[in-house]
């Protein structure tokens, strides 16, 4: 084996280490506390190069000591980020299979873990099994992924460009495309999908730019059998926005949907739970009196009762930074948001 050059050290160093303003030392009992009342860590996470630029995309967590983080990035480093509990380690997912986009990840565990996105004109799919990454044969399916979940059932659901609709069961890969009559297929897609019930949900956007018209549907079924089962049509800004089409979510077995102007659930139809004036993008409830909702410049709790912002508690300044993605248990919580000076924060409460 060669010695490894101090240029190598140095920048291995710089990708797999994180800037932390504050440890947590809490002697507290561990109970369930409103973010208000929790002790937060912050953790910086920088890219590969001064240059570089990191935006985080999705979060999935196992647990408060096993969270995997997804960022777009102006190179092919920083794509995706481990959490051990300790510290924030890059999983270098290129060096392993080539050049690529990841757009989200799903699994079972951190040794049992799918991402998606896509290589050059195809979609992309890779397998981790704890050590490597391994790209899936996905026989050339031109498109993009861009959204992935595992529903009650053990299974895994993919969704992207095209009408491109995928399920895995644990032994293999589905496809299935679902249309949309009188529109071409590269002008509608699949910007989400989330599970309740045994059901699959899912949003497709259609844009018609010679007419600078948004069509969203909301879809739902299995791969056998999927229902139109409502739309909006966006026009101007005084068109009704009927439920929030940035992203769906699926915590405490409920739909959840967010984006501009605020957050929905799915209740027999959508029902709007809060209202912004600017972007929602994430939301996660671990109890139907316990649920956080971020977005632009805003962090929120839900009690059962009300909502109380929190935003300022995270120690930065809220109006520079966008919260991005969430999840919490009510005993520990994690926030990921970015600024416009190219700052990534992920904060841990507990």
């Amino acid at each position: 084996m060669k010695p490894a050059s101090l240029l190598t050290i140095l920048l291995t160093a710089l990708i797999t280490t994180f800037s932390c303003t504050e440890s947590i030392t809490d002697s507290r009992p561990r109970i369930i506390r409103a973010p208000q009342d929790m002790i937060w860590t912050a953790d910086t996470l920088k890219g590969f190069d001064q240059y570089a630029q990191l935006i985080p995309s999705n979060l999935l967590v196992f647990s408060a000591n096993d969270a995997w983080l997804v960022c777009w990035s102006d190179i092919a480093r920083g794509l995706l980020w481990h959490f051990d509990g300790k510290s924030w380690k890059e999983s270098n997912i290129a060096a392993d299979v080539g050049g690529m986009r990841v757009n989200d990840i799903a699994g079972y565990s951190s040794s049992d873990l799918w991402a998606c996105g896509y290589s050059g004109d195809e979609i992309f799919l890779a397998h981790y099994n704890g050590s490597k990454w391994t790209k899936y044969n996905t026989n050339g399916i031109k498109g993009e992924l861009l959204d992935m979940c595992k529903d009650t059932e053990g299974n895994l659901w993919v969704c992207g460009r095209n009408g491109l609709i995928m399920k895995y069961d644990r032994a293999k890969w589905i496809t299935n495309y679902i249309y949309l009559q009188k529109a071409e297929s590269s002008k509608y897609w699949f910007n989400c999908v989330g599970f309740t019930d045994g059901l699959i949900h899912l949003s497709m956007s259609h844009i018609d730019f010679s007419k600078k018209i948004e069509n969203y549907y909301y879809i739902h079924g299995n791969i056998s059998r999927w229902l139109f089962s409502d739309s909006m049509i966006i026009k101007n800004h005084n068109s009704e926005i009927k439920w929030g089409y940035y992203e769906f979510n699926s915590s405490n077995n409920r739909i959840h949907s967010m984006g501009i102007n605020g957050y929905w659930i799915y209740e027999n139809g959508w029902q709007k739970k809060f209202s912004y004036v600017k972007s929602i993008y994430d939301a996660w409830e671990s109890a139907f009196d316990y649920k956080i909702i971020v977005g632009e410049s805003k962090a929120s709790f839900y009690n059962g009762t009300h909502w109380k912002d929190f935003e300022t508690i995270l120690d930065v300044n809220p109006s520079l930074f966008t919260y991005k993605s969430v999840w919490t248990t009510g005993y520990e919580t994690f926030i990921v948001g970015y600024a416009r000076d190219d700052r990534l924060i992920v904060w841990r409460g507990k």
